[in-house]
């Protein structure tokens, strides 16, 4: 059985950034580590309690060094379906705002919660993206997932398959985005040989199974965005190298229940 909590752990962006950064074309990144004592200021802002003025001037002095709009994440994640109220912060007025609804998906995020250990604000890259998706009206860019083991490439998907968007009410799809999907997550041989080897530095510098993410900005140039350990990174069900305990199952023939669509809905972090 695998220690879930040690490979969040090694997924943190503390863990994995410094060592690549200058090695593969990644996002300016800011990153500010926050400690225990701090964070729990942080979470009490949850419960409607001030954060104190040199921790929010910290922060922004941190955000700064970016500038708007920006990207927010954690070290472990974004938040990203929840994309105009977490990760996307359009202007310093609304950075505190967006990291108290990122802590708060933290507390939701997995079994136990997420933990983290700092805010990461990164420049915000102009992808290449069609339609906006989720409750938080997340642009869906080109992205690519490279699943890479010790120097060899195993798999590689597009980052949003079909099975993987969902429509909110507020946010209705346009009627043919599955066409515009499939346009978006067509690539060349050319594309498909970079990504590769641009996954090959990555697991050159970085050994162990890993899920390495990259995304395309409106110039054609591929980013590396995030990486995480390949044993506990989303996979397309289709690919045969997807684990049985993250495909999904049949529905019991019974009535569904709330209960039982709930139990079944669980999927993993951002």
């Amino acid at each position: 059985m695998i220690d879930r909590f040690k490979l969040e752990d090694e997924s943190s962006l503390l863990n994995w950034y410094p060592k690549i950064k200058d090695r593969l074309l990644t996002p300016e990144t800011e990153i500010l580590k926050i400690d225990r004592e701090d964070q729990n200021k942080l979470y009490g802002a949850l419960d409607g309690n001030d954060i104190p003025n040199d921790l929010i001037n910290k922060i922004q002095n941190s955000a700064d060094k970016i500038g708007y709009p920006l990207f927010l994440r954690s070290d472990q994640g974004s938040g990203k379906h929840n994309w105009k109220d977490t990760c996307y912060v359009p202007d310093r007025d609304s950075l505190i705002g967006h990291i108290i609804n990122l802590i708060e998906w933290h507390t939701c995020a997995g079994i136990l919660g997420l933990q983290w250990e700092a805010l990461v604000f990164r420049e915000f890259l102009q992808l290449e993206s069609i339609f906006t998706a989720f409750w938080g009206s997340m642009p869906v860019s080109r992205e690519r997932r490279v699943f890479v083991r010790d120097g060899k490439v195993e798999c590689m998907h597009p980052y949003w398959p079909i099975a993987a968007i969902r429509e909110d009410r507020a946010n209705p799809l346009p009627e043919n985005w599955k066409e515009q999907l499939e346009e978006l997550n067509h690539s060349s041989f050319t594309e498909l040989h970079l990504l590769e080897q641009m996954a090959m530095i990555f697991s050159s510098t970085i050994p162990g199974y890993w899920s390495v993410d990259f995304a395309c900005d409106v110039n054609g140039s591929w980013f590396l965005i995030d990486a995480a350990r390949g044993e506990i990174s989303w996979h397309d069900e289709d690919c045969p190298h997807c684990p049985e305990d993250q495909k999904q199952k049949p529905k019991p023939l019974k009535e569904n229940s709330l209960l039982v669509d709930l139990l079944e809905s669980g999927t993993g972090v951002d």
